[in-house]
């Protein structure tokens, strides 16, 4: 269950229209907030959800920056991680080969998810991405 409702996810994106697989996106993405918080403790409900107004939205905006970056990668799998460019129609995309996730690997988390859960509190190291 995602941490972001789509109506976020439109006014985050906002003039950008929502994509028809929002609802995805945000799911993937809470998912992969979750990867990257396992073993950080924090206060939840019954169903596990984060509790209180500042951790949850931390959580939000680590999960709409997330599923802006699956969004604009357009790789929700990761099977892309280390393709070093690529076209799709008029669309053309080269990505680094070498960076702080190892050599020719497109970083599985967004920076900006990082940074928002780093800054909340929440990662007190910087995580191996890949």
């Amino acid at each position: 269950m995602a941490y972001v409702t789509e109506e976020e996810f439109a006014a985050f994106l906002d003039p950008e229209p929502l994509p028809a697989n929002a609802r995805r996106l945000l799911d993937t993405a809470s998912d992969q907030i979750d990867e990257l918080l396992v073993g950080v403790v924090y206060d939840t409900d019954e169903d596990g959800d984060p509790v209180g107004l500042m951790l949850s939205r931390v959580f939000a905006k680590a999960v709409i920056y997330q599923a802006q970056y699956l969004k604009e990668t357009g790789d929700e799998t990761g099977a892309n991680a280390n393709v070093s460019s690529m076209s799709q129609g008029g669309l053309s995309i080269a990505r680094a080969l070498h960076g702080s996730s190892g050599p020719g690997r497109t970083p599985r988390y967004s920076e900006n998810a990082i940074g928002v859960l780093r800054t909340g509190g929440l990662l007190s190291i910087y995580p191996r991405t890949r």
